[in-house]
């Protein structure tokens, strides 16, 4: 068979217009990522998969990332495994929503699971390896997740999170999860996870409804101190879906401490966000969004984003 015909690409895209009342800001029409999703059956067990995404930055340069590579085996239900660049199977959040506005529901990703390289806390990317499956547990629908990793760079915050390349160290991020989908509550998952980072969610999906619960640790004890620093949050999402409208609200909490060595920027910041999801077209969302996010000994900031999505 051909190589080629076994190749498929999948595009998503989205265009957004956004303002807020934050001191020295400006309304602006912003480009978002443009997701090139590759996929290719080589073989009856493999699987390849990409994520390109062309992307542009606060200094208007656009750039190109391969945010996931992996080529995939898959033995049966019970033993899959990856190996290269990969979304960390922290919380639900991160392997359920990939780099395409048009998957979620809301204009953009909670605070918790911001990007690396958009102030994010979390290693949201990891190169190495991930090895998951079922869990033999009749109608409780238990399944695991173990991943092994190059792990963030931690030398410096201007670094590239992602050690793509080399190594900074011997040491390997490790991270372990397990969740469940019983039967019994159609489109019902919860679950934990473990890096120094603890993680719990609860979620429930359906095709018209969704309410996303998430709450999260993350511990950091830096070399040669003492201290040990905590930061903790949390987000909660439902929406509704009422034919082609479908409204939906957030809000989200992050609290660290502004001693914190590794994200000394992010501080407290916690808000609701309020919205509007209408599909135009089956390839084509439009959304209207209110932020009002507070902070620690700052003004609190009010932002509105008209987002238009789209898949192709």
């Amino acid at each position: 068979m051909d190589m080629k015909t076994r190749m498929q690409i999948r595009g998503f895209g989205d265009v957004t217009f956004h303002g807020s009342d934050q001191k020295r800001s400006h309304t602006a029409f912003s480009l978002g990522q443009l997701n090139l999703f590759v996929t290719s059956d080589v073989s009856e067990k493999f699987r390849f998969l990409s994520e390109i995404v062309f992307e542009a930055d606060p200094s208007n340069t656009v750039g190109v990332d391969v945010e996931r590579l992996l080529l995939q085996y898959s033995k049966n239900d019970y033993f899959n495994l990856s190996v290269g660049r990969y979304h960390t199977a922290i919380g639900f959040y991160n392997t359920a929503y990939h780099h395409a506005a048009w998957l979620q529901t809301a204009t953009g990703r909670p605070l918790l699971f911001q990007f690396e390289d958009g102030g994010g806390i979390l290693p949201i990317h990891n190169v190495g390896v991930s090895a998951s499956g079922l869990i033999p547990s009749g109608r409780l629908g238990l399944h695991y997740i173990a991943e092994i990793g190059n792990g963030r760079a931690s030398s410096s915050p201007n670094a590239e999170a992602v050690q793509n390349v080399v190594d900074e160290n011997n040491g390997k991020a490790v991270n372990v999860a397990l969740f469940a989908r019983p039967d019994a509550i159609r489109g019902l998952q919860t679950g934990v996870s473990d890096e120094m980072i603890f993680a719990a969610h609860a979620v429930v999906q359906r095709p018209s409804f969704e309410w996303l619960n998430e709450a999260l640790l993350i511990r950091h004890a830096p070399q040669g101190q003492s201290h040990v620093f905590e930061t903790p949050g949390f987000y909660t999402q439902i929406s509704k879906a009422f034919g082609a409208y479908r409204p939906y609200f957030r809000y989200q909490y992050v609290n660290e401490s502004s001693k914190e060595p590794v994200f000394p920027f992010v501080g407290l910041q916690y808000g609701p966000s309020v919205g509007l999801r209408f599909h135009a077209s089956e390839s084509v969302a439009l959304k209207l969004q209110y932020d009002h996010t507070a902070f620690r000994q700052q003004q609190s900031v009010n932002g509105l984003a008209l987002q238009f999505a789209f898949t192709f």
